[in-house]
């Protein structure tokens, strides 16, 4: 006699989402007390040249902003800097990341001696992807 093994249709167990919305409230909550924002604020006003035709820069992953105001201050990434300084600076941050493009914002009454020096010292530190920040003419 030939005796069977009789199986039993179980239900399987689901997940349950009645503290998904808990989890998901908890998670804005952890990201808004542990984002990091900036102090700093630079109040510059320069005013940027005109020229004929601009592009824009789409990516600002790769971007260090190096600006220049009236009083001959250099500011690189928010940081007051004395011109010597910069390559040492820029060339960190291109070991860092080789794509880093350099915008120099210099305010149009700035002597090109000063952008002459900045434009010298990001030779130096092989940041050779520059451009200059301008305003479109209308």
């Amino acid at each position: 006699m030939r005796k069977t093994i009789i199986r039993r249709h179980r239900e399987r167990g689901g997940i349950p989402t009645a503290s998904t919305a808990d989890i998901a409230f908890l998670l804005i909550l952890f990201f808004m007390v542990t984002t990091v924002f900036r102090a700093t604020k630079l109040n510059l006003n320069i005013t940027i040249p005109e020229a004929r035709s601009t592009e824009r820069i789409l990516m600002r992953r790769n971007v260090s902003y190096i600006w220049v105001d009236v009083n001959r201050k250099i500011y690189l990434d928010d940081n007051m800097l004395p011109p010597e300084m910069i390559a040492g600076k820029m060339a960190q941050k291109v070991w860092d990341n080789p794509d880093v493009i350099a915008v120099l914002k210099a305010d149009e009454s700035v002597h090109y001696g000063i952008v002459d020096q900045i434009l010298d010292q990001l030779k130096d530190a092989k940041a050779f992807r520059i451009t200059f920040a301008t305003e479109q003419r209308r």
